[in-house]
């Protein structure tokens, strides 16, 4: 997929685009057979089984993030079962319209005709497009929304229009319903339409604010349900702003180094490099390079922020991913129109070629190992052991427990234990004794109320004081530990624990018989 030169004849440009095009086709159609693969055989992860459970009662909004995987999971689900395969399909699916947007954007945004093709692949080769695509978490629904407001953006800037307007705000409204993470993308386009004249130019037409309150009437639903539930979701989510947290900048590298790994070395360089002076020339005139700087650079400025007070985990920047795709495209072919010596010698011609093998390569060796091979090597750090093996095994073990004691229910303190216990014991009531607000969808009775003793599973020690009020004394069981192939993670220790016997009400005391008075004289 290189780039052909500007002067060439349009005969020559249409056969390279025309191979280009059956090239990228070609690989996009390989990863989604193999993203298909991952998806049926591959054991759902904790958070996707606790997602799984919101399938099971739709809602407008949900104690973590707004609906829309809920709603992905539930068509997957309806189409071919409530398996692996069924939880993960639309999201798999869902890269199609993301290539094609991606594709379509990189072609607005970028002066060479097989700009498109080499983003879409691009995006494809990343460990997060490949990945992100697969997993059934928020991220997926909300790159996809991101994308289609990538092509929005940039297609508003170059040919205007009512109807380009309009689809900007629909793709708005459904990225906030995915995950919130979508309004700083919607903040950095309504920056970049006040910083470029090109977009100033048509706040004096009705359709940008007409775009803008389509987004409001489509992330409706979920502002309506946050305001029936004491603004729960957007409490939990504003929790991990960092504003008052301490300086802490020794996560600013862990931040780089992520998406250095999940964008893949080269493809990151060449990003880098599209966004720097070297890459003006590979854009469009009027504004095209300004608007990508911005709807990129915005968002990943807050990022950086946070990172020197805490953590920020890799899939948070993922939305990002398909416009990093179209820099890293114009960074790819830039080097033809403006000369650099380390990158248009033998070298620079080396890297460009490399980049899509070497992304290619890791995402495969990546998945052939999640479906095949995982190994003992890295022991209980392999986070792709850790989540995925020893699940059904783990369960039935705490189940037999729960049937030793004739436990009536299993009580846990954490989230992710819940929902992979609830997938694999789906006759016995599971429930999680603390932040209950994260069930309020789930039509369930109250494992207190229940009779009999209960089991406890005790992912951490949170909560304790709570177990002690209610319950008082509780019984050490032991502990279980989840293994795979040799590889044995850490116990996690069980409790029985038995419901104090109410007091009983105390016996009414019978009145004193009131003397007699004495008789008269």
């Amino acid at each position: 997929m290189s780039a052909p030169s500007a002067a060439s004849p349009p005969s020559g440009v249409s056969v390279t685009t025309a191979q280009a095009t059956r090239g990228a086709l070609a690989i996009i159609a390989a990863l989604l057979a193999f993203r298909l693969a991952l998806a049926a055989f591959v054991p759902l992860v904790p958070d996707e089984a606790y997602y799984a459970l919101w399938a099971q009662g739709l809602s407008a909004g949900y104690f973590d993030h707004p609906p829309m995987i809920a709603f992905f999971i539930r068509g997957g689900q309806m189409l071919v079962g409530d398996t692996a395969l069924g939880v993960r399909l639309l999201c798999v699916l869902s890269v199609i319209p993301a290539s094609f947007f991606i594709w379509r954007a990189a072609e607005e945004w970028l002066e060479d005709r097989n700009a498109g093709a080499l983003a879409a692949v691009l995006y494809n080769v990343t460990i997060f497009g490949f990945l992100g695509m697969t997993l059934a978490t928020p991220d997926a629904p909300l790159a996809l929304f991101c994308a289609a407001m990538a092509w929005g953006a940039v297609r508003v800037l170059r040919n205007p229009s009512p109807p380009a307007w309009l689809a900007m705000g629909v793709a708005t409204g459904l990225a906030l319903q995915s995950k919130y993470s979508g309004l700083m993308l919607a903040g950095a386009f309504a920056l970049a339409v006040l910083a470029l004249a090109p977009l100033r130019r048509q706040l004096l037409t009705p359709w940008p604010w007409v775009a803008g309150l389509v987004a409001v009437l489509v992330f409706a639903p979920n502002l309506a349900w946050n305001a029936a539930h004491d603004w729960e979701t957007f409490t939990k989510q504003g929790g991990r702003v960092t504003a008052q947290a301490r300086f802490r900048p020794q996560f600013l590298p862990e931040f780089i180094g992520s998406q250095i790994g999940l964008a893949t070395p080269l493809v990151f360089l060449f990003a880098v490099i599209g966004l720097l002076p070297r890459g003006a020339r590979a854009f469009r005139p009027g504004g095209a390079r300004g608007l990508l700087m911005v709807l990129l650079l915005v968002p990943l400025a807050y990022f950086a922020w946070h990172s020197l007070r805490g953590r920020v985990e890799g899939n948070w920047v993922g939305f990002l991913y398909p416009l990093l795709a179209i820099a890293a495209a114009a960074g790819l072919l830039a080097p033809a129109r403006t000369p650099a010596r380390w990158l248009d010698g033998i070298h620079g011609a080396r890297l460009r070629r490399a980049t899509v093998p070497l992304a290619l390569g890791l995402v495969l060796a990546l998945g052939l190992y999640a479906l095949f091979l995982p190994t003992p090597l890295g022991g209980a750090k392999d986070a792709i052991l850790r989540m995925t093996r020893g699940w059904p095994e783990f369960a039935a073990a705490i189940d037999a427990r729960r049937r030793e004691i004739g436990a009536s229910a299993i009580l846990t303190n954490d989230y992710q234990m819940t929902a992979m216990l609830k997938r694999q014991l789906p006759g016995v009531m599971v429930q999680q004794f603390d932040e209950r607000a994260r069930y309020a969808f789930m039509d369930e009775p109250d494992v207190l109320a229940q009779p009999g003793p209960l089991l406890l599973v005790l992912s951490s020690y949170r909560g304790f004081q709570l177990i002690h009020e209610t319950f008082g004394e509780r019984h050490d069981l032991g502990a279980v530990s989840r293994g795979y192939r040799g590889v044995t993670l850490p116990p996690v220790p069980l409790y029985r624990l038995d419901r104090a016997a109410p007091p009983a009400p105390a016996k009414p005391t019978p009145p004193k018989p009131t003397p007699a008075a004495p008789a008269a004289p």
